[in-house]
């Protein structure tokens, strides 16, 4: 969802977004080319939530994932799917982007193809990687990140 949180404020506040980082995310609706895996995975209960990660989730972040409230999970995620996107407005985004997946996420091509429509946006994939394990991987991403962060924030 931070992905998508990104993405909304640079619509309705682009004004409070100097730069922007999203890893994992696109502008584009949900695909409705099938059954969402999280949504499947919520309705069996919380501790199916770290099964579709596709990665060993370290025991802390298992033990916080299966606290959420699986109600709301399902709720959200239900709305998500009935969510236009945000694509329209990658033209406007000025602000300097950097966008990043793991070779192995859906999202990765979608990155790809939504930054040759920002004017100031960069994309890096990891390959290999789906999207949790990308997540775990900090030593993978954090050198782009800094990178970016030196000259976007000078």
């Amino acid at each position: 969802m931070g992905g998508r949180i990104g993405f909304a404020i640079a619509r309705y506040a682009p004004e409070r977004v100097h730069s922007l980082i999203i890893g994992g995310g696109n502008p584009y609706p949900p695909s409705q080319a099938g059954p969402d895996r999280m949504l499947e995975a919520l309705k069996q209960g919380a501790e199916a939530i770290p099964s579709i990660w596709d990665a060993p989730v370290p025991a802390a972040m298992r033990a916080r994932l299966v606290k959420n409230d699986v109600e709301a999970l399902i709720a959200r995620k239900t709305k998500d799917l009935q969510t236009p996107g945000f694509a329209e407005i990658l033209t406007t985004m000025t602000m300097p982007c950097l966008l990043s997946a793991g070779e192995a996420d859906p999202v990765c091509e979608e990155n790809r193809k939504c930054v040759r429509d920002m004017p100031n946006a960069t994309f890096f994939s990891v390959p290999g990687l789906g999207h949790a394990d990308t997540f775990f991987r900090s030593d993978l991403v954090l050198p782009h990140v800094m990178q970016f962060l030196a000259t976007a924030n000078p």
